[in-house]
């Protein structure tokens, strides 16, 4: 339970800081302004890894054990907060940061995350020496390499997230709840992030949050290698972190060999010569999070594989992705010459007018009815109107009524957020085993699917200018594969069905609104708050089954999956 609640806090609170911290970007002089390096065209605000990092550290502080190593950790990563959020506001020179890294990685190697097993060394534990700087330019080059590779919306902060979702996913298999916690809490952070950062981005991450979620990413590889799951090859962390460690070496080869300092801003990172090929911005940062991807799926297959095989591995997933580059290079290969943004969903449906206002009604009171249900189980299935009932019923229904007052953007935000708890929750709640009735799979099952077809109806007759799949339904589709293939039970797969077709359902209404969908805001907001007091106040007796497929879930969940 503890898992779901550090992802679906940290999540939560990112989300609510972002609109807020946006408005307030220029008064705290964090804006990004454009210059030929740089892909956007006007400045957009960069105060995205702040309210990232704060909803990470104080979901950790809540949940997390407070005890060594992850004290440590806790503080690591506020220092590295602390300098970013200097240098996003002063443009410090880069001095300044490595003088910040310097002080949060070495207070965190000195209380016992470190490389102590390295690679070709056996089981014995290597000399301080050795360990203690290997570990030191391991963690520095990582946070670097993401701060480097956050160039295009969504670009950073979803690779870290697959990464995250990895750590997870081995972390929770073999008991490490712990890390597992912090790895969600990250990952809530970050999705909150990106729900404004998808392109195109209405807030970047800065330095603050790529620095920090590269330096928590790298210790989070060691500890999980080191002190939770320590049958892992311990170069594990090379593959795991592999296309920011590929992008960054290569760049800083390049830039040396050229006679310039590694350091020095230039245009060779692989999402510069992605779209120097022809790709559009989406398509760069889709191909960018398949290749790591793949990076994923060779730490999965190799995670009990000989140091050789993982790093012979890594090297020949490094010279493919190279080898592309250097032979489109040669020749002359574009993806395309202009880039076309013609919409062509042509199709017969668009000859029925009716059918575009059917398909947003259909969905719009299917995501209610199901809103509903979810309600009705949750009265029946948990002690939330006990002998505090008439105050909490009127506590929840004061504070939808309340969240009406927001403006539109942060409203939707927040209501979206509560379908998605919901949808999720769903998945523990609404199933044969916790209701002890065989036909409850079926008919939701049956429900939904007809609801995903309509959606997809819905998309083929709008155009792309309302509705478009994003880099965001890409990282979706990516987990949900990861969830199918590599979980040992149906769990995952009946889980993220649930969660899909609610939250197409909800983006699809809301991405372009012709109807306040005041009844469906406030069910949604009802319902997750009754998540939020199932969680804060715990379970009863009657919970018990949810309990165990909790327990199961997050084993299987995490295969990886969003």
């Amino acid at each position: 339970m503890e898992l779901f609640l550090s992802f679906t806090l940290s999540t939560l609170i990112s989300v609510l800081l972002m609109p807020f911290l946006i408005k307030s970007a220029k008064y705290l002089g964090m804006l990004d302004e454009p210059d030929e390096r740089k892909v956007h065209t006007q400045a957009i605000p960069r105060c995205g890894g702040l309210g990232l990092s704060f909803a990470t550290l104080t979901t950790i502080l809540v949940l997390a054990p407070l005890e060594q190593p992850f004290s440590s950790l806790l503080v690591g990563g506020a220092i590295i907060v602390l300098f970013g959020l200097l240098d996003d506001i002063f443009n410090l020179n880069y001095k300044w940061k490595f003088l910040g890294q310097f002080i949060a990685v070495i207070f965190v190697l000195q209380q016992g995350i470190y490389l102590k097993f390295l690679p070709f060394c056996g089981l014995d534990d290597a000399p301080l020496w050795i360990a203690y700087p290997l570990s030191f330019i391991f963690v520095v080059g990582v946070t670097n390499a993401v701060n480097l590779s956050d160039g295009l919306d969504g670009l950073a902060a979803g690779i870290m997230l697959m990464t995250l979702a990895a750590v997870a996913f081995f972390a929770d298999y073999v008991g490490g709840k712990d890390l597992a916690l912090i790895a969600l809490a990250i990952i809530g952070g970050i999705l909150g992030f990106l729900r404004f950062n998808s392109h195109p981005a209405v807030v970047f991450m800065g330095d603050t949050g790529s620095q920090f979620i590269g330096f928590m990413a790298a210790f989070l590889c060691i500890y999980l290698v080191e002190h939770v799951y320590v049958t892992l090859n311990p170069a594990l962390p090379l593959l795991l972190l592999g296309l920011p460690i590929l992008d960054t070496l290569t760049v800083m080869t390049q830039r040396i060999y050229s006679g310039k300092s590694p350091f020095s801003p230039d245009k060779r990172h692989i999402h510069h010569r992605l779209l120097a090929l022809g790709f559009s911005h989406a398509e760069a940062v889709s191909c960018i999070y398949t290749l790591q991807a793949l990076f994923l799926l060779a730490a999965f297959l190799l995670r009990y594989q000989s140091d050789f095989a993982v790093m012979a591995t890594w090297g020949l997933i490094c010279a493919l992705i190279l080898s592309l580059f250097v032979l489109a290079a040669h020749t002359g290969w574009k993806a395309r010459p202009e880039h076309d943004p013609s919409d062509r969903r042509h199709s017969i449906l668009r000859r029925f007018d009716w059918l575009y206002w059917t398909c947003r009604l259909y969905i719009e009171f299917g995501l209610l009815i199901y809103l509903w249900v979810m309600i009705f189980a949750m009265y029946k299935s948990f002690e939330l109107f006990s002998e505090s009932g008439p105050v909490l019923l009127s506590s929840l229904l004061v504070s939808s009524a309340l969240v009406f007052l927001f403006k539109r953007p942060l409203l939707n935000s927040v209501v979206k957020l509560c379908v998605y708890i919901t949808a999720t929750f769903s998945g523990f709640l609404l199933t044969s085993d916790h209701f002890n009735n065989p036909y409850i799979d079926i008919t939701v099952a049956a429900y939904l699917t007809m609801l995903m077809v309509v959606i997809f109806i819905g998309i083929r007759v709008t155009r792309r200018n309302v509705f478009s799949f994003s880099t965001q339904d890409l990282l979706i589709s990516l987990f949900a594969v990861a969830a199918v293939l590599l979980s040992d039970t149906p769990f995952p797969v009946n889980f993220l069905f649930k969660l899909l077709c609610l939250a197409y359902g909800i983006e699809y209404l809301f991405n372009f609104p012709l109807r306040d969908y005041k009844l469906l805001k406030m069910s949604a907001l009802l319902s997750g708050l009754m998540v939020f007091s199932v969680l804060s106040q715990g379970y009863d007796a009657k919970s018990e089954i949810f309990n165990a497929e909790t327990s199961l879930s997050y084993s299987a969940f995490f295969s990886p999956s969003p």
